[in-house]
């Protein structure tokens, strides 16, 4: 935690150092997200996603801006707990493919597998990730990085379809690269596929991984339903696709807006000055929701 910490102060200072020169500033942000314990031996599974552009972090934990990474070992940093084995470690799953990394505590804690060994690393957005605790404590994972509102390198995913004969859905992990709380009828989803219908078991579906919060589209009224009214920065999703054999592709575009978080039912108003807007989410451990969005505006 100190050492990533170390690394939001930093951020937090380029920003500032930015807002002063004649171009236009960047923006940084954190989240954390609360990994239960588990017991002795055993493991707590936890989803996240990845909201922000992530900043190489080299030797002296300061981040190079501009100088983008998909590494483990410079997202995830000392935060999570090495052992000798990958079944002993803390590990980072990737929820498609299967893709991880572990530190080894044989090698001073440096990370390994497939996550981190894949070319340049493979934490890429738009996919949606599991925290695996085998530390036997409660820990924190705080992601920090750039609240990018470009979309630029969200890559295009693949949303599969049922088969003629096939199960009711087909469900695509999937997180969304956006340090905001985009309202769902802004996250152009029925642009490109998602479907909806006369009920909500029929319409297609945004369910997220905790809280069980979850919108569809109702053909009859036009109209989003559900209690996800909005992305929650940070939390991964299912896309469940209803209709069989229509698959289809989905890129999120974000629309470059200016940041804005729920405050008191609204969105917030950006200030000429810098300010910072807190959101505390709390739940106990065992129901695995993230708590705490940072956004820090220049």
């Amino acid at each position: 935690m100190k050492n990533v910490l170390v690394v939001v102060v930093c951020l937090l200072l380029v920003a500032s150092a930015f807002a002063l020169e004649s171009g236009p500033s960047n923006k940084v942000g954190y989240v954390k997200v609360t990994i239960g314990a588990n017991a002795p031996g055993g493991t707590t599974s936890v989803p996240f996603g990845l909201p922000f552009i992530f900043w190489s972090v080299p030797t002296g934990n300061i981040p190079t801006y501009g100088d983008t990474t998909k590494l483990p070992s410079m997202i995830v940093g000392t935060q999570a707990h090495c052992s000798t084995s990958s079944g002993n470690a803390d590990n980072i799953v990737r929820q498609t493919g299967g893709l991880s990394a572990w530190r080894n505590s044989a090698v001073s804690c440096a990370w390994t597998g497939s996550l981190q060994t894949s070319g340049t690393g493979q934490m890429i957005p738009a996919h949606a990730y599991w925290y695996r605790n085998r530390s036997g404590v409660l820990r924190y994972l705080v992601l920090a990085g750039e609240a990018d509102t470009t979309a630029v390198g969200i890559p295009l995913r693949t949303i599969g379809a049922p088969g003629a004969t096939g199960a009711g859905s087909v469900s695509t992990p999937y997180s969304w690269r956006d340090p905001r709380a985009v309202p769902r009828n802004q996250l152009n989803l029925r642009q490109q596929g998602f479907t909806g219908d006369t009920t909500s078991g029929a319409s297609d579906q945004v369910a997220a991984q905790t809280g069980g919060t979850s919108c569809y589209y109702l053909t009859t009224t036009s109209l989003w339903g559900g209690s996800m009214t909005a992305l929650t920065p940070g939390w991964a999703y299912w896309i469940r696709n209803r209709h069989r054999l229509h698959g289809w592709s989905y890129t999120y575009l974000a629309n470059g807006q200016q940041l804005t978080m729920p405050e008191g039912g609204g969105d917030a108003v950006k200030q000429p000055t810098a300010r910072t807007t807190v959101i505390e989410r709390t739940a106990p451990p065992a129901q695995r929701v993230p708590s705490g969005t940072v956004i820090n505006r220049k």
